[in-house]
C-alpha cells in the first residue's frame, strides 16, 4: 500500500426516525439561523419537510428557504442561495435531498463567505479558504456527497459541468433515515446503484498494485450493490435492503476505497458523463451505464489481471484466458446495467452521433484525462463511438 492520511470529519446519524435529531446537532454547533436548501416538492409529500421544520422550531432556529435545486445543479440557482444567506446573515446550510442538493450546498457554503463569484472556485480562479457548516438530511442515496468533500456544478451559460474538492466542504453532520427512501422512484434507485458501482470501480481500476485489502473491500461493495438492486426493485419498502444500500453508497465515495491508493481514482467515465449532462441535462447514472463499460473495454489492456480478477470475483467468470475473463466481466456488468432498465448505448439516450467529436473535444478541453490510461481527444471519441 502507498502511504496515506485518512480524514473524514462528517458525523453520521443513521436509522429510522433520526431526522428530528438535526436540531440537537445544530445546537451543538452553535447554529441559530439556517438556509433550508432542497429540490422539488417530494419532501412535502414524504413528511421530511415537516420533520425538519419541526426540529428547527423546537430549538427556535430561524430558517429561510431556497427550493428548486435541479437534478444537475446549476450555478444560477446556487448564486440565488448565496445572496439569501448574505442578505439574512445565516450561519449554516441544511441540505435536504440527495447528491444534487448537497453538492449545491457545498458551493453555496464556500460562495457565501467569498466576495467574488462562487464559480471562481470551480473555474480554479480561487481556492476555498472558508465555508459555512453544512448539515445534510439525506432523502436519496447515490453519490455519497453526504460524506465527502466534492461538489459538482453546471454553469449553464458556459455549458461546463465541473467538480470542486476541498476539505472545508465536508458536511458537519449527515442524517440518513433509509425508511424515507421507500418512496424514491425505481428509476432513481437504480440510477443511484449504478453511480455507486462506478464510484467504486473508478478507484478499483486505477492500476495500483499491492492493495489486496482494498481490492476485496471494493469487490464486496460492488457485489452487495448488485445483490441489493433487484431486491429494491421488487420490494422498494424493504428497510434492511434500503439501509444496506444507503451505507454502501456512502462508502463507495467517502474516501475509504482510495485509502492506500496513489490517487483518488480513475474518473474518466465521470468526466465524459459530466459533459453529456452539461449539454443535454442527461441523468447522471444513465450517462455512466452507457460509458463505463465502453471505457472498461477500451482501457482493460492496461491492467488485464485486475479486470480479469473483477470478472472472477464479482461475476464468477471462468474463461480460460485473462483477456476472455476480463471481456466477459465487462459484458456481465453491461448486462446488469441493462437489467436495471438503464440505457447502455448513447444512441438510446437520444444523443446525436454527429455531436460526438464536439463532445470529445469538450471533455479534453483542458488536456488529457485519466490515470490508468491517458485519454486524448481521439481516445475519448473512440470510447463515445464504442458506447454508441
Amino acid at each position: 500500500m502507498y502511504d496515506f492520511t485518512f480524514y473524514n470529519p462528517t458525523r453520521v446519524v443513521f436509522g429510522r426516525g433520526v431526522f428530528p435529531k438535526l436540531a440537537d446537532e445544530l445546537a451543538k454547533g452553535g447554529v441559530s439561523r439556517v438556509l433550508l436548501l432542497y429540490g422539488g416538492g417530494s419532501i412535502h409529500k414524504t413528511g421530511v419537510y415537516e420533520q425538519v421544520v419541526g426540529a428547527l422550531n423546537s430549538h427556535d432556529i430561524v430558517f429561510f428557504e431556497c427550493a428548486g435545486v435541479k437534478a444537475n445543479p446549476v450555478v444560477s440557482k446556487a448564486r440565488e442561495a448565496v445572496e439569501a444567506i448574505k442578505a439574512n446573515k445565516l450561519d449554516a446550510i441544511v441540505a435536504i435531498g440527495g447528491g444534487s442538493v448537497i453538492d449545491s450546498a457545498k458551493g453555496i457554503a464556500a460562495g457565501s463567505l467569498y466576495d467574488g463569484d462562487m464559480w471562481d472556485f470551480y473555474a480554479r480562479k480561487a481556492k476555498v479558504e472558508k465555508a459555512l457548516p453544512i448539515y445534510a438530511v439525506v432523502t436519496v442515496s447515490a453519490t455519497a456527497s453526504e460524506m465527502n468533500y466534492t461538489s459538482v456544478m453546471t454553469n449553464e451559460e458556459l455549458g461546463h459541468k465541473v467538480g470542486l474538492s476541498n476539505e472545508l466542504l465536508y458536511p458537519r453532520c449527515t442524517l440518513i433515515d433509509p425508511s424515507v427512501q421507500f418512496s424514491v422512484s425505481e428509476r432513481q434507485t437504480m440510477d443511484g446503484g449504478i453511480d455507486a458501482i462506478c464510484h467504486v470501480l473508478e478507484t478499483y481500476f486505477d492500476g495500483a498494485k499491492g492493495l489486496e485489502i482494498q481490492k476485496e473491500y471494493a469487490e464486496g461493495l460492488v457485489r452487495s450493490i448488485i445483490r441489493l438492486m433487484p431486491i429494491l426493485r421488487a420490494h422498494p419498502d424493504d428497510y434492511d435492503a434500503r439501509a444496506q444500500f444507503a451505507w454502501a453508497a456512502v462508502n463507495a465515495l467517502n474516501g475509504t476505497t482510495w485509502a492506500g491508493h496513489p490517487t483518488r481514482g480513475e474518473f474518466s467515465s465521470h468526466a465524459m458523463g459530466h459533459t453529456l449532462s452539461a449539454k443535454y441535462d442527461s441523468i447522471h447514472g444513465e450517462t455512466l451505464s452507457a460509458i463505463m463499460p465502453a471505457w472498461m473495454k477500451y482501457a482493460c489492456r492496461e491492467d488485464m489481471p485486475t479486470f480479469a480478477r473483477f470478472a472472477e470475483r464479482v461475476f464468477g467468470t471462468n474463461e480460460s484466458s485473462e483477456e476472455e475473463r476480463a471481456l466477459a466481466g465487462i459484458e456481465c456488468l453491461k448486462g446488469f446495467f441493462a437489467s436495471l432498465g438503464a440505457p447502455v448505448a448513447l444512441g438510446d439516450m437520444g444523443i446525436p452521433k454527429a455531436d460526438l467529436p464536439e463532445l470529445a473535444a469538450h471533455v479534453t478541453r483542458n488536456g488529457p484525462i485519466g490515470s490508468l490510461k491517458k485519454l486524448e481527444m481521439v481516445d475519448v471519441l473512440k470510447i463515445f463511438e464504442s458506447a454508441y
